[in-house]
């Protein structure tokens, strides 16, 4: 699986999908991009984790670091489609008491679109 991210805008929300493994080799390259859609744009964001194999220690700073910023701007970043390995590093650093967690791009859609 291609290490890739691209992104989405429906309604009122960003759609960021992420494939193949998040780590310290791309996590600069994914910071950045981000940073740059975030500054540019006003909507809520959604990180799909759905085609993510693996998200290492920089990934978790990746997404930590998102977090942040979008807070600064009173905006919501929604985590979903962790495998059970992530979804395990996830929970055992507190990001879920901060960042809400759906298992499915469809239940967000049920609940907020």
């Amino acid at each position: 699986m291609e290490n890739s991210m691209n992104y989405e805008i429906i309604n009122h929300l960003i759609i960021v999908h992420f494939s193949g493994e998040i780590d310290c080799s791309n996590a600069p390259i994914y910071r950045q991009s981000l940073s740059d859609l975030f500054e540019n744009t006003k909507e809520d964001i959604i990180f799909d984790f759905k085609n993510t194999s693996f998200i290492d220690s920089s990934g978790i700073g990746l997404v930590l670091g998102r977090y942040n910023q979008l807070k600064f701007d009173h905006r919501t970043l929604i985590l979903t489609g962790l495998n059970q390995v992530a979804y395990r590093l996830f929970e055992l650093t507190g990001l879920f008491q901060i960042m809400p967690y759906y298992e499915s791009i469809e239940d967000i859609k049920e609940g907020i679109i």
